[in-house]
């Protein structure tokens, strides 16, 4: 496995997500891609490019320039790392509170993260789930090469469709408890307008769920 590293500035915290993964995980080899800040799915299309040329030989951890190792978590990700055929890693913020442990989508469509803002309470064991968050996904090559690509009509959803993609050709899609740190830095959609903001998350939700109706139906 190795870790693919999409950044934009080389300021503190990209040195910080590196010294970390240097100090915990010297082992695991790190691919980093400067990307165009301009762009609103910076990341997916860098991974894209990475994933349908020949670097992508093996599994890849996607891993955001924001985000912090643990002591010990590469150690857990090999435990547990057959569990799952897409794999998403506890996610928490700096002041240990859960940000993510898998995703869920609600009957309406709408998607979440329902152990957000809870306290690290339990959560041990790995948990099959709707879609995991892009940071800190493992992209198996297997998944990928019968994938093969990002659904790019997505600006938000996309980590969502991604795994109902590979639900949809006989993958599982889980999280484990691997604890990393992820203090959320500001990106092109975080610094919109509110409104615009509220404006796209709609209008993905649509297309969302006008791509998965059937499979959304079975909850409705």
């Amino acid at each position: 496995m190795r870790i693919l590293l999409v950044y934009i500035h080389e300021d503190e915290k990209l040195k910080a997500c590196l010294e970390s993964l240097k100090k915990f995980s010297p082992e695991i080899p790190v691919d980093l891609i400067k990307a165009d800040p301009k762009k609103t799915n910076v990341s997916e299309e860098e991974y894209q490019k990475y994933f349908n040329s020949e670097k992508f030989i093996e599994d890849v951890m996607i891993w955001h320039p924001d985000m912090i190792a643990t002591e010990n978590w590469y150690e857990k990700l090999k435990k547990y790392y057959d569990s799952f055929d897409v794999i998403g890693c506890k996610i928490l913020y700096p002041d240990g509170i859960v940000n993510h442990y898998g995703g869920a989508i609600r009957k309406d469509g709408v998607g979440c993260h329902p152990h957000q803002f809870t306290l690290n309470i339990g959560l041990n064991e790995p948990l099959s789930c709707a879609y995991v968050t892009g940071p800190s996904m493992i992209v198996k090559k297997k998944v990928w090469d019968k994938i093969k690509s990002y659904d790019f009509q997505f600006t938000y959803y996309i980590d969502a469709d991604f795994c109902f993609q590979a639900r949809a050709n006989g993958f599982s899609v889980g999280v484990i408890p691997v604890e990393l740190i992820h203090s959320e830095g500001e990106d092109i959609l975080k610094r919109m307008p509110q409104w615009k903001t509220a404006q796209m998350q709609k209008e993905n939700y649509d297309k969302f769920t006008a791509k998965w109706m059937q499979n959304l139906g079975e909850l409705r």
